[in-house]
């Protein structure tokens, strides 16, 4: 056998340079079949093989030998045929019963052949066949068949064809005269043809392993790559949610390398040259010695944990910086990886604690009463100054001692002690505490537990209130019960005092309303009487002197446009509810101010009217405020959108660079389609940041000029394809137009590119509207959530051509193109519905609600 092989006569390097040539087809469609749920074990000869490039080399084959053949798979599918005689593509696979013989004989028959053999036999429409396996990664997948013919050293047995022809009922002249073209092969011919075919079947095998295991290194290698920029981009964004960055040094270079979230830590922009020197620039000057001091500490072995400040664009950050050195075998230093974190907030929290710490203990210094806090042992943990005047003892010698031992009652103090770890407080208990040269202080003892983060109880916290002058007073009253005269008296005295705070509390309304700008007022129903603050004849210029305005006269200071919307307001529905409004008022000198006012209406027992009160406060600064911000708000979300269009552009500038280095006619189109879909979001902002709106946009203005850049973009301005907008004036929200114009992107592209073949010319047709009573009106079945309102609005896109139309095989909801994929999924995006009419052309209409 392995002489045939040898001596098949078959030009072994012709085969495997055309096996060579579908390589690449086969690539991509291996790289599509193996999938993580494909092996090499469910794949069909028909994914393996190229019949595309191997056709060819049999029809060859078959002009310098007459020797019919195909590549059939198990299921006897024929995937590549070459030489079929009229005996069977007129007869035997026409009739049913013959075809099935045909089947079994290259299914049945041709089984139990090893590799590298081939098997001759007599098919059952009596014709020969030959027949030899492949074998692709140890795994039977299909046959070379040789067949049919006759030796030309065997007699043709013509009665038994003309019995068949009547059998079948085949036209036996026809028949005949199709069974004397059957190839006449000699045996020495079927022998080196055979050959060839296991020669062939054997390449076969071992060039569509060796593809299908590419492939699948391929995938393997696709999905290892994917992993590790997942990784990469995971990492990148936990730096930046972190604010740590990561740098290595290069010792030997003096090079140092930073990750973009370190060059935002530093304000130092990517792209600039960095070394040691570099880094060391940035630090605060006064930190500047002892970093590099750490540093070099670091270069001989010590740990380089420190915190810095740095400066950056003149402002003084915080930083932890923590490295890992690196050496070689020999102890020499060859270089250090480390992170950077931004620790400026933490530092900011720890000066606030520390200032607040200070301000604490500020407080509780200046407190006349002893402070004490009381660890669960009952031990002092901390006193104040009034703690150690009260006992006589020093800070030092009170921690640590046993708080009971400083009162005359030491049993006692313990018990409300425990009372408060039960209860978590105690409040107003009389004690006794003993200085040390004996002198008693009554007070009362106030004490409540404070608890851990984890919420524990971990102490007690308690003061004691010198109540001795209390113990005076309390004599002193006792003494005064028994004179009447003077308990009045001191009465009276109360009830002065009382007055006085009143008046004060006044002058501090008073006051406060002057600093608010705020004014009261307050109206009698019954009598009509009203009465207005002082600060209310302030905000309206009028002269205290004169009496309280009336309401025809505080309507003469409302301003004319405002007057009516006043009026109406004023005249609503009595409530009890508080109302508040703003409008604008016009003083005398002619000056306009704008006041905030609010009104409540109070009722009596029998739910009727009887007083209304309210204020009004001059809001005239805080408007012009409001205003200026608002302005401020606008140019700087212009200012965005003509950022994002800027980036945009740039990114479909990089395309366009990028695009230079192929020569790939489907690797360009993709670029162009990519840049167009780019530009179409650009020219939105672009059309936002020259617009008087800066979150709608003028859709059908946008359109037209989306239209234009497309016809330029493919060179179509003069060409034979004409372009009709039939669009009505709609602005739309960011939202939507965006999707759209990327939609509209996609299919004026797809008609410019394929709906006009070799000049052809033609017509595109947009149009966009809106219409009322969709449910009522609309002809077209399918959902659409967002305009299924039988009153509701919506709107409805259209784009259509009068060229050749999509192929009927396409399933535009189904389809392998990236452009109608994309259609598809941003039509959903926007909560629309899609319809494709292929009669005279192409014709999308895309409806969507008012969303």
């Amino acid at each position: 056998m392995r002489e045939k092989l040898n001596n098949s006569g078959v030009d072994r390097k012709r085969v495997e340079e055309v096996l060579s040539q579908s390589e690449q087809c086969f690539r991509l469609k291996s790289k599509n079949s193996l999938s993580p749920a494909r092996t090499i074990e469910n794949l069909e000869l028909a994914e393996i093989l190229d019949v595309e490039a191997i056709q060819p080399l049999m029809d060859n084959f078959y002009k310098l030998t007459h020797i019919p053949m195909g590549l059939n798979d198990l299921k006897g599918n024929v995937l590549v045929g070459v030489g079929w005689q009229d005996i069977c593509t007129r007869f035997h696979r026409v009739h049913p019963e013959t075809c099935k013989h045909c089947v079994e004989s290259n299914i049945k028959l041709s089984e139990g052949i090893s590799p590298g053999e081939f098997k001759l036999y007599r098919c059952r429409n009596n014709m020969w066949d030959v027949v030899t396996p492949i074998i692709v990664g140890g795994r039977h997948v299909g046959y070379v068949f040789a067949g049919q013919f006759f030796f030309e050293d065997e007699p043709l047995d013509y009665e038994l064809f003309r019995s068949q022809a009547k059998r079948y009922g085949f036209n036996e002249e026809e028949y005949i005269e199709a069974l004397e073209k059957v190839p006449r092969l000699s045996r020495e011919a079927v022998d080196t043809g055979m050959g060839f075919f296991m020669t062939f079947a054997n390449m076969l095998s071992q060039l569509s392993y060796s593809n299908i295991k590419l492939a699948q290194a391929l995938t393997e290698r696709d999905a290892l790559v994917n992993a590790l920029e997942e990784n990469r981009e995971d990492f990148d964004r936990a730096q930046t949610v972190g604010n740590i960055g990561s740098w290595r040094l290069d010792v030997r270079k003096n090079e140092l390398t930073w990750s973009d979230e370190n060059h935002l830590i530093f304000g130092i922009p990517k792209g600039t040259p960095l070394t040691y020197e570099t880094f060391l620039s940035t630090i605060h000057p006064d930190d500047r010695e002892y970093v590099d001091k750490e540093w070099k500490a670091g270069l001989e072995g010590e740990p380089y944990d420190i915190e810095h400040r740095i400066i950056v664009d003149g402002k003084i950050k915080w930083v932890r910086e923590k490295a890992y050195l690196e050496f070689e075998k020999d102890g020499t230093l060859i270089g250090g990886f480390g992170i950077t974190q931004d620790i400026t907030k933490r530092k900011k929290a720890e000066e606030a604690l520390r200032i607040s710490n200070i301000y604490n203990r500020s407080l509780i210094e200046a407190s006349p009463d002893p402070l004490v806090t009381i660890g669960p042992d009952g031990k002092i943990t901390d006193v104040n100054n009034s703690t150690e005047t009260v006992t006589g003892y020093s800070r030092d010698e009170l921690i640590g001692t046993d708080f009971s031992d400083y009162f005359t009652e030491p049993e006692k103090a313990k018990e409300v002690y425990r009372h408060v770890f039960q209860e978590g407080l105690v409040r107003n208990y009389p004690l006794e505490i003993q200085h040390k040269d004996g002198r008693i202080t009554p007070v009362l003892y106030n004490a409540s537990v404070y608890k851990g983060e984890s919420g524990e109880v971990i102490g007690v916290f308690a003061a004691a209130r010198d109540i001795t002058e209390l113990q005076k007073a309390e004599k002193a009253l006792k003494k005064a019960h028994d004179n009447l005269e003077k308990l009045v008296e001191e009465r009276t005295m109360q009830l002065e005092g009382a007055y006085k705070s009143l008046k004060e509390s006044e002058k501090s309304l008073s006051e406060a309303q002057k600093m608010a700008h705020l004014g009261n007022w307050d109206l009698d129903l019954v009598t009509g009487k009203v009465h207005w603050s002082a600060e209310l004849f302030s905000i309206f210029k009028r002269d205290p002197q004169k009496s309280d305005a009336s309401y025809d006269e505080l309507l003469n200071y409302v301003h004319p446009d405002d007057r009516d919307y006043v009026i109406n307001i004023i005249k609503g529905k009595l409530t009890g509810e508080r109302h508040g409004i703003d409008y604008r008022i016009v003083l005398d000198n002619g000056e306009e101010r704008t006041v905030h006012a609010e009104r409540e209406i109070i009722f009596d027992q029998n739910n009727i009217p009887v007083r209304a009160k309210g204020i009004i406060q001059d809001i005239t600064e805080r408007k012009k405020a409001e205003e200026a911000l608002e302005k401020i708000q606008e140019t700087h979300i212009k200012e965005i959108h003509h950022r994002i269009k800027n980036n945009l552009q740039v990114i479909s500038s990089l395309l366009s660079l990028e695009a230079e280095k192929f020569s790939d006619a489907k690797m360009l189109e993709a670029f162009r389609e990519s840049q167009n879909r780019v530009a179409s979001m650009a020219l939105i902002h672009e059309e936002l940041y020259k617009g008087n709106e800066l979150d709608t946009l003028d859709f059908a203005a946008y359109l037209q000029k989306l239209t234009a850049d497309l016809f330029d973009s493919y060179n179509l301005r003069n060409s034979s394809i004409s372009l009709k907008l039939d669009l009505e004036n709609i602005h739309l929200d960011m939202d939507i137009a965006i999707p759209l114009g990327i939609i509209v992107n996609e299919l004026v592209s797809n008609s410019l590119k394929h709906a006009f073949p070799s000049g052809k010319a033609g017509e595109i047709h947009i149009s966009f509207f809106k219409k009322e009573s969709f449910a009522a009106n609309s002809d077209t079945p399918g959902p659409c959530t967002s305009c299924m309102g039988k009153n509701g609005l919506h709107y409805i896109l259209t784009v259509e051509d009068n060229g050749k139309g999509i192929p009927e095989e396409i399933e535009f909801s189904n389809t392998d193109s990236l452009g109608l994929q994309l259609v598809n999924l941003l039509v959903e995006q926007i909560n629309g519905r899609i319809e494709l009419k292929k009669n005279r052309g192409t014709k999308f209409a895309i409806r969507f609600g008012n969303v």
